[in-house]
């Protein structure tokens, strides 16, 4: 009996060996299980604002929620998207595989944002501001140039930091984003339908460490392509940025002092136009671990507005003026998932009808974010 016990024992023990998951096979499960569940996160914007110089109500808005999903899709290959909803639209802002196969280069392909400057590169919930700078608006569009196209971005063997980026985009039109049509020209048109239309773009980015609390970024950034009509467009742009980040208080301290200037123009057998041109420069300041202020100066020349819209009423297009606007900030940061911020600025436009126009704004913004949210770039 005691043999027939034993006996019995043994072979449930190895029944239960053969049952029990090998470690290849629990990691392969946990692979399995990873792809077929993708880091998802998500992102509510809401604004209330008070704008007495702006047509319209005051009051609250519902800005945008943003959906970004991330997953390995093979040793090869990640894949990353981002969609957008407003009020009545649903827009694939960025859907992109990303590659790091090869030596020093990295490989994107699909829906993004292009590697132009560096506001342009950033979401909506991660602006230092509310507001877009003008000039972004003039130029590459408010929130960047995004579109399909192909990216390399090559770590240049130097001693510093150095990365060169070169692009190839689908051609279109960028849109502004402004509540009223603008003057002819005021847009970037890369939207000609000849097949040599291929806009490209190539950008330049520099970072050095000045010592253990301070780096020092510099990049330069040209956009090109034909617009409808045949005649050449391009942007060109410069930016710096100036990092304080102490190293025994990298939560606790911190400033980022930037600056960036961008030009429109466009071009053809009969000569160069310099058609819109300006630049901001901002302070963003960390006071402790949950709260960070902020000021931006900023001007374009020959650029349009919303505010505008006002003193051409009942003209369809906008006349293009001179933009001038100081903005300031007060952000609370209690965790990294939510932030409320506070900000207000005033802007002087100058238009073509020598009418002086003020816009005056206080606008109190909250930003929350749950689930999985891949890190911004630095």
């Amino acid at each position: 009996m005691t043999r027939l016990c034993a006996g019995a024992g043994l072979w449930a023990a190895l029944f239960l060996l053969i049952l029990a998951p090998s470690p290849a096979s629990a990691s392969t499960n946990a692979l399995m299980s990873n792809l077929a569940n993708p880091s998802i996160g998500f992102n509510a914007l809401m604004l209330a604002q008070v704008a007495p110089d702006l047509p319209g109500p005051d009051g609250l808005q519902f800005q945008e929620a943003e959906v970004s999903i991330v997953s390995v899709v093979d040793p090869l290959w990640t894949l990353w998207a981002n969609l957008v909803f407003s009020e009545t639209e649903v827009t694939p802002e960025e859907v992109y595989a990303i590659s790091n196969a090869l030596p020093d280069v990295t490989l994107k392909v699909g829906r993004f944002k292009a590697a132009f400057g560096k506001h342009g590169q950033l979401h909506r919930h991660a602006w230092p501001f509310i507001q877009s700078p003008f000039i972004l608006v003039n130029t590459i569009g408010e929130e960047g140039f995004d579109g399909m196209g192909l990216e390399a971005a090559w770590m240049m063997p130097l001693p510093w930091y150095a990365e060169l980026t070169l692009g190839a985009y689908r051609s279109q039109a960028l849109a502004p984003g402004l509540a009223s049509a603008p003057a002819e020209g005021q847009l970037m048109d890369l939207g000609s339908t000849s097949p040599e239309n291929t806009p490209t773009l190539a950008r330049l980015k520099n970072l050095w460490d000045l010592d253990d609390s301070n780096t020092l970024e510099l990049g330069a950034s040209g956009l090109q392509g034909l617009g409808a009509d045949g005649r050449h467009r391009a942007a060109v742009g410069a930016d710096l940025t100036l990092r304080w980040i102490p190293l025994r208080q990298s939560n606790q301290r911190g400033a980022i002092l930037q600056g960036e200037y961008i030009q429109r123009l466009s071009y053809d057998d009969s000569g160069l136009s310099r058609e819109c041109y300006g630049g901001y420069g901002s302070l963003q300041v960390r006071l402790d671990q949950d709260w960070w202020s902020g000021i931006r100066a900023e001007e374009a020349t020959n650029a349009t507005t919303d505010v505008l819209a006002q003193v051409n009423s009942g003209v369809t297009v906008m006349q293009p003026g001179r933009l001038q606007r100081a903005s300031a900030n007060l952000t609370w940061t209690p965790s990294e998932f939510s932030a409320i911020r506070l900000e207000g600025s005033i802007a002087k436009t100058d238009n073509d009808f020598g009418l002086p126009t003020m816009d005056r704004r206080l606008m109190l913004q909250t930003n929350f974010t749950i689930g999985y949210h891949p890190a911004h770039a630095y």
